[in-house]
């Protein structure tokens, strides 16, 4: 993304459930939020501001199918 935030997903886990992470790099390290489809249950928030988190969660709801689809492949091959 433009403001270097970084994202990525796990495969599907048991009850269909795919986690989200949105990693952005700080100073220190990274600053990271984690949330869980398809409840849409943010499982924690580190540093992002409320504004940051409703376009995360609207990422997330508008790019699920495509996540879903990789999830179940295993995810995306990108060392062309």
């Amino acid at each position: 993304m433009p403001d270097e935030t970084i994202i990525t997903h796990l495969k599907i886990k048991p009850y269909n459930t795919v986690l989200i992470n949105f990693e952005q790099p700080v100073e220190n390290g990274f600053r990271e939020a984690k949330i869980k489809l398809p409840s849409y249950k943010w499982l924690y928030n580190e540093e992002f501001s409320n504004e940051q988190i409703a376009s995360f969660e609207d990422f997330a709801h508008k790019n699920s199918a495509v996540i879903y689809k990789y999830a179940r492949l295993g995810g995306i091959d990108n060392n062309n």
